[in-house]
């Protein structure tokens, strides 16, 4: 049964600021401040960077819901701060079937930032693939590479919506895709995203998020090199995400992250020298990788961003010309293949024509020999 939970004094943990108090925080002065009987407190479902989240019952709209928060907002940077408001604003900007909702946002008496989102169930991209390297029955049987596909176009449907709004997303990873009981697919943890349209009510500050090693925030092994490496020519944008789709499809053919198992500043340096072993090469012996999702692999995560594609939907329409028996672009294949592709798509219209030629050139055989024995 379900309890309520004063969200102020028992899952924040904060004082409130006293009377008359303001500092820069007061950033959230300008968010509603939600009624805290409202949401009753449920259980944590997990923590990560710089929030926490919770499943709590929405006692407005009667149904369970996650709520992120940030349990020490009042020791955190005001950067923090703003980047937490801002997660949540640019993905209830992104409507789209793919990409996780969000409900609500707002504070808490104490003026502690929160926002809600749909409540997830099923198992993320990571553990599908985890389970597919055990060789776990019932998801060998569920994910087939078939539908493995189906998912990576439904995560590229997400991301080029994104794209069209202006916003990139930076963190995508396997860990970030959740994939539901009845084959919802959802991208999701929006929280390094950033709008590259400066006249965005969530465009980003004009600086660079950067660790404390002064490489750009993501998850290394899916950043592209340009996130480790910042430079003018090649800045950190659409093509980032490209180049981390392609980082997911190689998970997909090799069950296993790109550059997997290497200590952290090996990895960086493989990442911005382009040192990653083709999917063939990584996959386990058992594991067929075609040629043609080999070559769009590595279209996607070519070093240099001018050779990536140039856009999400170009990704796509490879991958559904390989589900459809055409030669994918990034293969650059040669006459003769595009021939035997072509025979491919075609086998029963070609194997009728066959059987129409045999049938003439035996009947012109046997009217011959007739001829000839008259």
């Amino acid at each position: 049964m379900s309890r309520s939970v004063d969200l102020k004094t028992q899952v924040i943990s904060v004082n409130a600021p006293s009377a008359g108090h303001r500092d820069d925080r007061d950033i959230f002065a300008t968010l509603p401040i939600k009624p805290q009987e409202r949401y009753k407190f449920l259980r944590s479902i997990g923590f990560g960077g710089m929030k926490s989240v919770l499943l709590v019952f929405d006692s407005d709209t009667g149904r369970e819901v996650a709520m992120a928060i940030m349990p020490d907002f009042r020791e955190r940077p005001r950067a923090d701060l703003e980047r937490f408001v801002r997660e949540a604003k640019l993905t209830a900007q992104l409507e789209h079937p793919n990409i996780v909702p969000v409900h609500d946002l707002g504070v808490d008496s104490s003026g502690s930032p929160f926002f809600t989102m749909k409540f997830l169930h099923g198992q993320s991209l990571a553990s599908v693939l985890r389970r597919l390297k055990k060789e776990d029955p019932e998801t060998v049987h569920r994910f087939s590479q078939l539908r493995l596909l189906q998912v990576f176009i439904r995560i590229c449907n997400a991301i080029e919506f994104a794209h069209s709004q202006g916003i990139c997303h930076l963190d995508l990873k396997p860990e970030n895709v959740n994939i539901g009981e009845y084959g919802e697919v959802l991208v999701l943890d929006w929280g390094l995203a950033r709008s590259l349209n400066p006249d965005s009510p969530v465009a980003s500050p004009n600086v660079e998020d950067v660790d404390a090693n002064g490489h750009v925030k993501g998850t290394p092994g899916y950043m592209a090199p340009e996130q480790i490496r910042i430079t003018h020519e090649h800045p950190v944008g659409f093509a980032s995400d490209i180049y981390a789709l392609g980082g997911i499809l190689y998970a997909m053919l090799t069950l296993s992250n790109p550059l997997a198992a290497l200590p952290m500043e090996e990895i960086l340096r493989r990442t911005v020298s382009g040192e990653i072993a083709p999917p063939g090469a990584a996959a386990p012996d058992d594991r067929h990788v075609p040629a043609a999702l080999e070559a769009i692999c590595q279209k996607a995560m070519a070093l240099n961003p001018d050779n990536r594609y140039q856009s999400v939907a170009e990704l796509r329409e490879d991958i559904f010309a390989f589900q459809t028996g055409y030669v994918p672009k990034a293969e650059n294949a040669s006459p003769l293949k595009h021939a035997g592709m072509f025979l491919g798509r075609n086998r029963l219209i070609v194997l009728l024509l066959l059987t129409l030629i045999l049938a003439a050139a035996l009947a012109t055989l046997a009217y011959y020999y007739f001829d000839a024995i008259r």
